[in-house]
């Protein structure tokens, strides 16, 4: 009887250690495809990257260009009559303290905190 069941055994172990072996390669070789996958992936994303960090470059050293002061200064007084004050022309205004503030009226004469 050992030796039939052993005849049972090594006729059962063979399939199921083909169809494991088979089962392996198909997973070596599902897993090889998909690691091909992901370098292909990753060469594309790569790409992008070096094509969005060159635009970004463009767009900094274009806002550089924007921001300029001399070029502000320049479109400020050309484009739109903008000019720099004339010394004498300014007015300085001091602060005001919180009471002064609260006497002011708009008609002459009468002021808030007297209620006129």
């Amino acid at each position: 009887m050992s030796l039939r069941k052993r005849s049972r055994f090594i006729g059962l172990l063979k399939p199921v250690s083909v169809a494991v072996l088979l089962f392996l390669i198909f997973a070596i070789v599902w897993l090889r495809s998909s690691v091909v996958s992901l370098e292909y992936s990753l060469s594309n994303l790569e790409k992008k990257k070096t094509e969005l960090m060159r635009d970004k470059k463009i767009l900094v050293a274009e806002q550089a260009n924007l921001l300029y002061v001399g070029r502000l200064q320049n479109v400020a007084v050309d484009g739109s009559g903008l000019a720099f004050p004339d010394r004498v022309k300014v007015i300085y205004v001091a602060k005001a303290k919180d009471e002064e503030a609260l006497r002011t009226s708009l008609r002459t004469g009468h002021t808030i905190a007297e209620g006129r």
